[in-house]
């Protein structure tokens, strides 16, 4: 189940800054340069068949690499110009960050206990994902304790 209608998906393509196309079921966000070159490529496939069931898939392509967030359940704004989409699967989160500025960045499987630890006793390692993951705790947890 798709948790986007067309106003969110026209939302988000304005926040990135980016020209939205349609292609039957599918949604992309053009990010250009200045001159007309293709940066980033963020594309919502709202239903992709998988033999679990129907999955919400993202997809970004840059000059960097080629991301993909799976099971996107929903979509984060952080102002000014940042989306934050988020998957769970049982006791893990995931989240694609993508910006205006062409940012992009996928935090995977991510521990959601981790989430409940002070931040200075967590290992550097972890840092990034947990603070980036914070800014949906809330959602994560209600979503969690089914509210």
């Amino acid at each position: 189940m798709c948790p986007f209608d067309p106003q969110d998906i026209e939302r988000l393509a304005q926040i990135l800054g980016a020209t939205l196309t349609r292609d039957g079921n599918t949604w992309s966000f053009e990010q250009r340069s200045s001159s007309g070159t293709l940066e980033q490529l963020v594309t919502i496939y709202p239903s992709l068949a998988t033999p679990d069931g129907e999955r919400t898939l993202v997809t970004v392509q840059s000059r960097t690499g080629f991301h993909q967030l799976f099971g996107c359940e929903a979509a984060l704004v952080i102002e000014p110009d940042e989306i934050l989409f988020i998957a769970r699967e049982g006791k893990t989160a995931s989240c694609l960050l993508i910006g205006a500025q062409r940012v992009c960045s996928l935090y995977a499987n991510v521990p959601m206990s981790l989430l409940q630890q002070k931040l200075d006793e967590l290992d550097p390692a972890a840092l990034l994902a947990v603070m980036q993951l914070s800014l949906a705790e809330q959602y994560l947890i209600a979503e969690t304790n089914g509210h």
